[in-house]
């Protein structure tokens, strides 16, 4: 690291062994007791960190939590040496993102990400403050993704104890608004992503631990129908009815959705549809939610959208229709799911049981905007928690909290010794 992160072990245990990588192609350290203990010596330490950051309020664009937390993690990854440079986040998003840099010895380059907004309201800490019961720690955010946050600022404090320097550059990143679609960091994101060898995504896990390899693309289309108004009663024919055309381009879009190729498109909300009862309303605006699994589909699916504004039921309607991107898809590389084996090889090691899921879900992460680079792409490095969006006592696990950080540390290590 500029002032150096980790070697994560004596000699003997940076000695090399080939792990049991279910390719059977990546080799591996052989496993490290020394930062095992460290790991495991360490989850008081979390958890006072948990606690700090969850007393952070920081809802997406909150003007007082999100420059709070950015002052926090800069003085976080300072004390563990990095150079860090604040980046104003874009599209009038607020805060800065943080960017944290170590430069060591080694071959390879990684980069490290949490973002540090959450969906939750300023005020949440009245009904969801930090507390331990149990096994589960809970808190607004606490598993998405100040879990994350966490495992980061932890296993590069882990490697910095021990001097551990094998690595060309680590990179870390906390952006303002994940929540929000990253609007004000995605191009920071796929910046860095292209700079670095690998990425790794630090989101809750879930409870079953499985690293996912594939998430929705996401976008948002508006349709604006302009009409002509007139006398309901009197002469609805000299009018040109919005509500009617709007509803017709309903019904002419219905197969643009096609769940057998991972295609979703559907229109969600319909406002400003006339204002009374007698008068044929001249505007209506309707909202589209679409999804899709390949980010070529995209274009297809605007294309099909364009076609079937243009067969109108009302000649004189005019259709305007704006679509917005969001996230794009997300798709494991074959090179990505060759690191998730080397981690679930590393996580059985300290007896974490961790599986590739390859089922595709709707929501998504930054790993997406990363994944636009080609690079390996790893998402799901948090800790295992539950309950995040919801009205429900959000929480994470704590017995898990060792073998996270170990398997973070080591991990970053192997990956920086280009191994």
């Amino acid at each position: 690291m500029k002032k150096t992160l980790l070697a994560l072990a004596a000699a003997a245990a940076l000695s090399f062994s080939v792990s049991g990588c279910s390719d059977g192609n990546a080799a591996s350290l052989r496993y490290n007791a020394t930062l095992d203990q460290a790991s495991k010596a360490e989850t008081s330490a979390v958890l006072k960190t948990l606690q700090e950051l969850v007393n952070i309020e920081t809802g997406t664009n909150d003007s007082v939590g999100i420059p709070e937390m950015g002052n926090y993690l800069e003085q976080r990854l300072q004390a563990l040496g990095a150079n860090v440079v604040r980046y104003k986040a874009e599209a009038g998003v607020v805060g800065d993102n943080i960017v944290g840099s170590f430069q060591g010895s080694g071959s390879k380059s990684i980069l490290l990400m949490a973002h540090m907004d959450t969906v939750y309201a300023r005020g949440i800490l009245a009904t969801a403050p930090f507390k331990v019961d149990g096994n589960k720690a809970y808190g607004a955010g606490i598993a998405d993704c100040k879990g994350g946050i966490a495992v980061i600022l932890h296993s590069l404090g882990l490697l910095k104890a021990q001097n551990f320097s094998q690595f060309k550059t680590i990179t870390v990143l906390f952006n303002t608004d994940e929540e929000k679609g990253s609007f004000g960091s995605r191009d920071l994101i796929q910046k860095l992503s292209a700079q670095h060898d690998y990425v790794l995504s630090y989101e809750p896990s879930g409870e079953s631990e499985s690293f996912g390899t594939a998430s929705s693309g996401i976008a948002y289309v508006q349709a604006i129908v302009h009409g002509k108004a007139s006398h309901a009663g009197a002469a609805p024919e000299l009018g040109v009815n919005a509500l009617t055309e709007a509803a017709d381009l309903v019904l002419r879009t219905q197969d643009i959705q096609d769940k057998s190729k991972e295609r979703g498109f559907n229109w969600t909300t319909m406002t400003a549809g006339g204002t009374v009862t007698n008068v044929i309303p001249d505007k209506a605006v309707i909202n589209a939610d679409v999804r899709y699994g390949k980010n070529e589909d995209l274009e297809l699916m605007k294309s099909m959208l364009d076609t079937a504004a243009t067969k109108k039921r009302l000649p004189d309607a005019k259709i305007e229709i704006n679509l917005t991107r969001g996230r794009p898809a997300f798709n494991a590389t074959d090179e990505g799911k060759k690191v998730i084996d080397k981690a679930i090889a590393i996580y059985s090691d300290v007896g974490g049981k961790s599986t590739i899921d390859y089922q595709r879900y709707g929501a998504g992460s930054d790993a997406a905007y990363a994944g636009l680079s080609g690079k390996p792409v790893v998402d799901g490095m948090g800790l295992p928690g539950a309950n995040y969006h919801s009205n429900l006592a959000e929480y994470v696990l704590i017995d898990p909290i060792p073998r996270r950080l170990y398997l973070s540390a080591q991990l970053i290590s192997e990956l920086g010794q280009g191994l």
